[in-house]
């Protein structure tokens, strides 16, 4: 019991800091000029393949 005890302990923080940096990364990338950019290029590329297909 005290062994479950142990890992579970030791195992939840590094769950929750894994979280939080993600969260933080997500965020950071988002919200920089070359987060927009990168979403601005996937929208255009996006764009070409739709309308390739209408063609």
């Amino acid at each position: 019991m005290e062994f479950l005890l142990t890992i579970i302990v030791y195992i939840i923080p590094f769950i929750i800091l894994y979280l939080v940096i993600a969260a933080g990364v997500r965020r950071g990338i988002d919200g920089s000029d070359t987060g927009r950019a990168l979403r601005q290029k996937l929208l255009e590329e996006e764009e070409k393949r739709k309308s390739n297909k209408n063609k």
